[in-house]
């Protein structure tokens, strides 16, 4: 045994140590290099997930605003409805309904109403009709009447005047006029 040497330790040569250095420097790179190809994958896999987070947050933004248009599209249509059904009387409340208004309206012009009469269309016509007959005292301004009459076709819900006579008094005096009956269309649904 050389002295400094301890028993059961061999001599490192320098060809020795130098081949231990280069095999750890290459284990050393390829635990690199696959260190690094697994790191790539793992941020390639990460980017996938936050493209398709960011997908899904455009998505959901664009549906977000589809629903606010849509939204406001119900809350227009609401008023249409609204209006459409305004536009038809119930069975049970258009004679109430239209006496009130026919009344109304006579009273705005300065017609004055001498009756109303109700009837309900013969079955079989196609969707419910009622009638309205109404007679006003004669004789009448015509400037007057012309405007109940324009109320009352522009009515809501809808009456219809389906039925009217109109003549000139003997006595014609200004603007004065005579009319019989008065057959009024109330819609119903």
């Amino acid at each position: 045994m050389k002295k400094g040497q301890q028993p059961g330790m061999k001599k490192m040569t320098a060809t020795t140590t130098r081949n231990i250095l280069a095999t750890a420097l290459i284990i050393i790179t390829l635990a690199s290099a696959a260190g690094f190809y697994f790191g790539l994958e793992y941020i390639r896999g990460y980017a996938v997930e936050v493209s398709h987070a960011v997908t899904d947050a455009n998505a959901s933004g664009k549906s977000v605003d589809e629903l606010s248009q849509l939204k406001a599209q119900l809350a227009s249509a609401q008023t249409l409805v609204t209006k459409a059904d305004k536009l038809f009387a119930t069975p049970s409340t258009y004679q109430t309904q239209a006496l009130k208004d026919v009344s109304k309206y006579a009273a705005e012009s300065g017609v004055t109403i001498s009756s109303i009469d109700s009837s309900q269309a013969p079955s079989g016509v196609a969707g419910a009709t009622y009638s309205e007959v109404i007679t006003v005292q004669s004789p009448v301004s015509y400037a007057k009447f012309l405007k109940f009459l324009d109320a009352i076709e522009g009515n809501l819900p809808k009456m219809q005047i389906t039925g009217i006579t109109i003549g000139r008094p003997s006595d014609a005096n200004g603007d004065q006029i005579t009319t019989d009956k008065i057959t009024i269309t109330v819609s119903v649904r």
